[in-house]
């Protein structure tokens, strides 16, 4: 039994992933100090793996890098903030000098919602989640994609998004944006390197119970927890999904969106309100 502290209020939820990932050998995994990529990176974790994990938070990603080596895997970590493109992107030319990347799991990403008393989200905060949550992942991926390409390997890329991405969201200008171009690059760049058997697959999660929704105050509906997104993630990824929407509600709700008059949406866009801690 693995315990990973998953809450700011210090709670401990264990479990040991039921399946393990497809026959990757070296793994990288961005945003696995926490969440979604820790969680990720554990059940990649065994022998004959070797995992880079990429962080923002040096002691989460040590407790991380120790849970994977328990299971035998071998690991690397960088502690790095991809917000910072141009450090992100030098240390990932450094790394494929190195090494040949068969899997990537783009899972960094982070959100923030606009509070009542500002009227626009600031600049520096809309250029931050840009390069966090679009522009690094997108331009890492098409490197280790050009990687794979140039070396013949059928490897895989695995993208976590946001149901945020299909829903013009005015209190997460900078979010809601910023899941949607990634949706919109992952998708095309499913369609290039098809051809050369490399593998793209788009997770879309709606709310799951990690750091980053504990910290909205609000409703969340359809919630579901890490080890069941966890599960969700390893079999779409095995199956070699495009795409995964949970909980499958979202697929409709998507839907509805597209169709819906402006207007109405506007009027109820615009009437939501959350907060976060």
């Amino acid at each position: 039994m693995i315990d990973i502290n998953l809450s700011k209020n210090n709670q401990t939820l264990n479990y040991q992933p039921k399946t393990q990932f497809n026959s990757a050998k070296n793994i990288l995994i961005t945003g696995a100090s926490s969440g979604i990529g820790q969680s990720l990176a554990i059940a990649c974790a065994n022998k004959g793996k070797t995992l880079f994990l990429w962080g923002r938070s040096q002691e989460k990603l040590d407790r991380t890098a120790q849970l994977c080596l328990n299971k035998g895997a071998k690991v690397q970590i960088f502690s790095i903030d991809l917000a910072d493109s141009k450090n992100s992107l030098r240390q990932l030319e450094t790394l494929l000098s190195n090494y040949t990347i068969d899997m990537a799991i783009m899972a960094a990403g982070s959100g923030d919602i606009r509070e009542d008393k500002n009227n626009l989200e600031s600049d520096e905060l809309l250029l931050k989640l840009m390069h966090l949550n679009y522009v690094t992942p997108c331009v890492m991926s098409n490197k280790i994609a050009q990687q794979m390409i140039d070396r013949g390997i059928y490897g895989q890329l695995v993208f976590v998004g946001s149901v945020a991405a299909f829903h013009s969201l005015p209190f997460a200008t900078a979010y809601s944006s910023s899941k949607a171009g990634l949706s919109r690059f992952v998708d095309s760049l499913r369609i290039s390197v098809k051809k050369w058997n490399i593998k793209i697959t788009l997770i879309t999660p709606g709310f799951v119970d990690t750091p980053m929704s504990q910290r909205l105050e609000c409703n969340k509906p359809f919630m579901i927890s890490l080890e069941t997104a966890t599960q969700k993630i390893i079999k779409a990824v095995n199956e070699g999904k495009a795409e995964l929407i949970m909980p499958k509600l979202f697929v409709y709700l998507k839907w509805i969106d597209l169709v819906m008059p402006n207007r109405l949406k506007d009027f109820i866009l615009s009437h939501l309100r959350v907060k976060q801690s």
